[in-house]
This record gives structure tokens, C-alpha cells and sequence, in this order.
């Protein structure tokens, strides 16, 4: 009965020991630029019907394929290396009256892609243009973390003055980053922001 006691006033006092430590947490940030690795192209090649209202003569699929490579070919761009997304075609397939195959293409280029998008021909359509990031290394992680880091203990050192405390050790680091990156489309040369959450421990 007496050891059930002592453990339970160890753990009493645990308890009030963490309630009475004084902490204060801060976010700190760090600038990033985020980098093009490739660019991702998404296109559909369709057979064209006679139409005399627009003028169009039919083309089978084959055909439209056919004419497609040779425009590529006129830029430098090789079809063949552009990949068939069967999996893109099954699952717009419903919807499809003529037949339609789907490609996908990627480059590091932009310049090369900026050609390849610059062509227009009746049974084309452009479905999807992306771009993906780079990733980030171990090595630029960490130093992005090291800089949100002093950044916050910058924010945490001001506030340590004006309560009238002193800033102790980091007892907590909070940090959510990961190697995966992402373009904002509509601002790629934008700075994005990487956030760290740090605990500092309060001192008298």
C-alpha cells in the first residue's frame, strides 16, 4: 500500500512540474524559391468527320496521327517519344462518338513546349499543360529548417523582453516540410514560405 502511495505522488508531482514550466511557441519562416523540373502535356488526337459547313474533309484517326508527327517533325520534336495514355482514353471513352487516342509528353524545356503548344491542327486538342516542381534535397530541407529556426527565435527573443523573461532552451521543433514541391501556376516565380513551429522554454 505504501509503494502504490509513493508512485502516485511521483506522478502528482510530474504532472504539477510541467503545469508550472512557463513556454512560449512562435512559427518562424523562411523564403523559398521553388524550381520547373519538367513540363507535363496532355493531348488528344481525334478522327475528323465531313462537315460542309466548315469545310472539313474526313481524316481518320491514323491520318490525323500521321499529320500531327509531321508538324512535330517541322519543330524538331519527335511523336514516338510521345507515350499513349490508354488509361486517359478508357476513361473518356463514354463520351467519345469518333475514335480519339490520348498522349502524354514531358520536357524540361519550356521553350520546346512553347513549340509544341504552338501548333494547331483540326482533330487536336490540347487536354492538359502542367508543370512539376523539383524537389527539394536533405540538404536544402534543412537549411530552409535552420533559417525558419532563427527566424523564430528572433520573434521569440523580442517577446522574451517585453514579458520581462529570459529565453531559455528549444524544447519542441514542429516541422511539417516535406522533399514534395508545388507550382503556383499563376505566380511560378513566386517566394512560397516555409513554416517551422518552435517551443522555447522561459526563464526569470
Amino acid at each position: 500500500m505504501k509503494k502504490l502511495v509513493f508512485i502516485l505522488l511521483l506522478t502528482v508531482t510530474s504532472v504539477f512540474s510541467q503545469e508550472n514550466s512557463k513556454t512560449l511557441t512562435i512559427v518562424g519562416e523562411a523564403g523559398k524559391q521553388v524550381e520547373i523540373e519538367n513540363y507535363f502535356l496532355t493531348i488528344s488526337l481525334k478522327q475528323i468527320v465531313a462537315d460542309g459547313y466548315q469545310q472539313l474533309e474526313p481524316k481518320s484517326l491514323s491520318e490525323v496521327e500521321q499529320l500531327y508527327a509531321d508538324k512535330l517533325k517541322a519543330i524538331g520534336v519527335d511523336f514516338s517519344k510521345f507515350s499513349k495514355n490508354t488509361l486517359y482514353q478508357l476513361y473518356s471513352s463514354y463520351s467519345q462518338v469518333n475514335d480519339v487516342s490520348y498522349y502524354n509528353y514531358s520536357t524540361s524545356s519550356e521553350e520546346e513546349m512553347i513549340k509544341i503548344i504552338g501548333q494547331k491542327m483540326n482533330g487536336l486538342t490540347i487536354t492538359q499543360v502542367e508543370a512539376i516542381a523539383k524537389e527539394k534535397t536533405n540538404t536544402e530541407l534543412v537549411a530552409l529548417t535552420q533559417t525558419a529556426i532563427e527566424d523564430a527565435k528572433k520573434k521569440a527573443q523580442k517577446i522574451a523582453e517585453n514579458l520581462n523573461t529570459k529565453l531559455g532552451d528549444i524544447i519542441k521543433i514542429e516541422d511539417s516540410s516535406n522533399k514534395m514541391q508545388y507550382i503556383n501556376m499563376y505566380k511560378p516565380q513566386e517566394v512560397q514560405k516555409q513554416f517551422v513551429t518552435v517551443t522555447f522554454k522561459l526563464e526569470q
